[in-house]
């Protein structure tokens, strides 16, 4: 009668820990399969920036105005912990990319990293343009060629770029045109303009 008991108090807790492990592995799927969204406001606060620069006579300054805004408020949402995902991070970082100075370029940098550490397969042309558009703001040269510039009617320049920096492959990972190619789509911008 003991061996009876002994026999059935094992296959009991063969039974619960079977029950148990099964109950881990559904809790762990579970949680794979929960996908965090992304945040509705910042997705707003985005369309809302790209729409400030695709009106015709865009007002310059209100359109400053409102990028001041943004960053504000993507600021405020950064520090609450509301930007998780690698869309939140890419599109906080397009907020800061247009600001007016290397504090928000290097913000966007940064921000822009974490899009693609968070997601390998997000779009990197941002990093590149940041990345840019920040050595810039600090009066080095860029290293990708993502930043056009023109002066009161004058033709279109890439300014100075470090060529040594990166390389033509480099360029195309991260979706920015060869050397080659910058210069023709400059060439291609001054004829649209008559130069």
């Amino acid at each position: 009668m003991n061996k009876l008991y002994a026999f059935l108090l094992v296959l009991l807790c063969i039974s619960c820990k079977q029950t148990k492990e099964a109950t881990d592995t559904k809790e762990a799927n579970k949680q794979e399969t929960t996908t965090i969204a992304d945040n509705p406001e910042l997705i707003e606060i985005y369309k809302n920036d790209q729409s400030d620069r695709k009106t015709d006579n865009i007002d310059w300054y209100v359109v400053s105005k409102n990028d001041s805004l943004r960053r504000k408020r993507v600021n405020e949402l950064l520090d609450s912990g509301k930007v998780k995902t690698s869309k939140d991070y890419a599109r906080a970082a397009m907020v800061f990319q247009h600001g007016n100075d290397s504090t928000a370029y290097g913000m966007a940098v940064k921000l822009m990293e974490k899009s693609i550490a968070l997601d390998s397969t997000a779009n990197k042309w941002l990093l590149a343009a940041a990345t840019d558009r920040y050595l810039r703001s600090k009066g080095l040269p860029q290293i990708y060629g993502t930043q056009y510039f023109r002066n009161n009617g004058e033709p279109w320049t890439m300014g100075e770029i470090d060529t040594t920096k990166v390389t033509d492959a480099e360029r195309i990972k991260f979706g920015v045109e060869t050397l080659a190619q910058q210069r023709e789509t400059l060439r291609k911008m001054n004829e649209e303009e008559g130069f």
